[in-house]
């Protein structure tokens, strides 16, 4: 490894390529304080160059470069940016925005020797014109926009190439990419500059500009040697303290290995990698109150799921490294490798369904999002795809673990710790010949509320007693309301799913008192707000009463015209309102000439049991 103060001209001044590997995240350097910065240093360099005072070199940092041996002797020459292309290719932007506003004005020698700083020349004698010509050839994703700045000439050519685009019933216009947004503001900047001196010495300011950018500004150019490890170096400047996502790392140890097998990395990239650069996996979603990419959480997942471990969120890439390389057999290839990667992404992307909440409640994803349990993904995504089990077992599986989440959730069985739990089974299944039996007897082995599937006998006394009116999540409370509507009922009726506009209903309502006679007297509404303040025989009734209205016995669908002022209106009123619905829920109600706590245990226990076929749990004597 050598170290050498490099000047811009040094640089760019000769026939040379710097080749941003696809490994390197995009173009993300701003105005504030990256592009302001960088022009106040030259613009003050410019006036001393003007003035005729000295001026010592201003270092712009590390570029850690690695030679490439060329494919053909028409190639020219090529260096790898290992790092420092945020650098790099902040200076070239810069140079076309110059180069433009000389190139507006006339001032050739400016423009000539510019041009000479972004383009080579010769290009009818190169082995690839359109990929030679220019001296830096970014990451795939800023190519295009990099190119057309290059190629563009003019400010106004790249304003018709990246016009400003504004969607409707929005104020604030979509944003143009980074680097379009880089070289406008270095054009509009060097143009403000420039009017700042009389016309007449404006391109003597120009070239002050240009002398300023040779003389006064360098890096510290960095060149490997053949046994230094690219990757190694790159993996150490960038795990600590920079500000790159665990994905970012995990994505330059791959692309790195797939830059010494001499594949074909475009390829990789456009099949495999491209689909992870979008907004659906750059956007932060929360996890047990921390923000991730979805990318770097998909990417955590995956590794669980591989490996059967917990696996720590800020050293997901390293964690990925050490696996690699302890399973060097994992994959024949890195194409393998990116395929499966892309395989368990797409189980990630279906049950992170954006849309989750309005999905029928007999879909699986749906019951995921309403019981917040995302953490169970990398469990689902090693039974789909590495546990060897058919589609038909598969289901078995997911149909076990769907039970065994929503009985725990509704008799209020805390799910805390999943994080933990999950490794520990998927690493049961991985060492157990019959995964299915594995993963039944894991979830019948375990006691308490930690670590219990539900009995039936516990599942009722929750329907009795449970007051899940407030103690269960909207989304859960309204998920079973839906699933036990569905149960209720059969493949031939003509509306297979409850509309999404349907209401959560306290049958005997929540402010009872006014209309609902306890023991045939009206309660003092004071007492129901404040049963201690009762007499102790009526104090005690006024509680039962109360918990039984936040039982499931007491909880319907409605629809959403529904005449709110029935809603805490005396029973016999509130039928009438029911008799219009279509839902099996409320045919309930037909026979009932009143509605009391005799009757909202009555139907809990019918509710439950319908709860217990839809989830059921396997024989708790099964072997584990």
């Amino acid at each position: 490894m050598q170290a050498n103060p490099r000047s811009i001209s040094d640089l760019f001044n000769s026939q040379i390529r710097y080749v941003v590997p696809m490994f390197q995240r995009q173009y993300v350097w701003q105005r504030d304080p990256q592009w302001q910065t960088l022009w106040e240093d030259i613009a003050e360099k410019a006036e001393l160059q003007r003035e005729g005072k000295p001026s010592t070199a201003h270092y712009l940092g590390a570029l850690i470069l690695e030679g490439v041996r060329p494919s053909s002797p028409r190639e020219v020459k090529r260096f790898l940016v290992i790092d420092g292309q945020q650098r790099i290719t902040t200076l070239q932007i810069l140079i076309c925005a110059i180069r433009d506003v000389a190139r507006a004005r006339d001032w050739a020698s400016i423009d000539r020797q510019l041009t000479r700083y972004v383009e080579n020349a010769d290009q009818d004698v190169m082995e690839r014109p359109e990929e030679e010509r220019f001296k830096l050839w970014p990451t795939t994703l800023n190519r295009a926009a990099f190119c057309s700045i290059v190629t563009a000439g003019s400010r106004g050519a790249v304003e018709a190439a990246h016009p400003i685009i504004r969607r409707p019933r929005r104020k604030v216009a979509e944003p143009r990419e980074r680097l379009v947004e880089a070289y406008l503001y270095f054009a509009s900047t060097v143009e403000e500059w420039l009017k700042g001196y009389a016309e007449a010495a404006q391109e003597s300011a120009a070239f002050a500009l240009l002398q300023a950018l040779n003389n006064d500004f360098a890096v510290v150019e960095i060149s490997l040697s053949e046994g230094d490890d690219s990757q190694e170096i790159f993996y150490s400047l960038n795990s600590q303290g920079r500000p790159l996502s665990q994905s970012d790392l995990l994505r330059s140890l791959v692309f790195m290995r797939a830059e010494k097998q001499k594949v074909d990395r475009d390829r990789l990239f456009d099949t495999y990698w491209s689909t992870f650069e979008t907004l659906f996996w750059s956007a932060e979603i929360k996890r047990a109150g921390r923000a991730y990419t979805r990318l770097d959480l998909a990417l955590r997942f995956f590794l669980t799921a591989k490996t059967g471990a917990l696996v720590d969120a800020r050293r997901v890439s390293e964690e990925y490294r050490r696996w690699i390389a302890v399973n060097p057999e994992q994959y024949g290839s890195v194409e393998a490798e990116l395929a499966d990667l892309a395989r368990y992404a797409d189980v990630f992307k279906h049950y992170e369904d954006q849309n989750a909440g309005l999905l029928p409640a007999d879909d699986r994803r749906r019951v995921f999002a309403a019981l917040d349990l995302g953490s169970v993904v990398p469990l689902l995504m090693y039974i789909e795809l590495d546990s060897g089990l058919d589609r038909v077992a598969i289901s078995r599986c997911f149909g076990a673990l769907e039970s065994f989440f929503v009985r725990r959730a509704f008799v209020g069985f805390e799910s805390e710790g999943l994080n933990r739990v999950v490794p520990e089974i998927i690493s049961r299944l991985r060492r157990s010949d019959d995964r299915e039996d594995a993963l039944i007897g894991w979830l019948t082995s375990g006691s308490g509320s930690t670590r219990s599937w539900p009995s039936d006998d516990e599942v009722v006394e929750a329907a009795l007693t449970r007051e899940i009116g407030t103690a269960l999540r909207l989304s859960t409370r309204r998920l079973l309301l839906e699933r036990l509507e569905l149960s209720l009922r059969g493949a031939k009726s003509e509306d297979p799913h409850p509309p999404a506009s349907l209401q959560i209903e306290h049958v005997m309502p929540q402010s009872w008192a006014a209309h609902w006679p306890l023991d045939g007297e009206l309660i003092d509404s004071n007492f129901v707000q404040n049963p201690h303040q009762a007499p102790p025989e009526v104090a005690s009734r006024i509680r039962r009463r109360s918990n039984l209205v936040q039982t499931l016995g007491n909880l319907t669908l409605v629809n959403q015209f529904l005449n709110p002022a029935a809603s805490n209106r005396p029973f016999l009123e509130k039928k009438t309102e029911y008799e219009h619905s279509v839902l099996r829920l409320n045919r309930h109600f037909e026979r009932m000439d009143d509605w009391d706590e005799q009757r909202i245990e009555e139907r809990g226990r019918l509710l439950a049991a319908a709860l217990c076929r839809l989830y059921p749990r396997p024989d708790p004597g099964r072997s584990a």
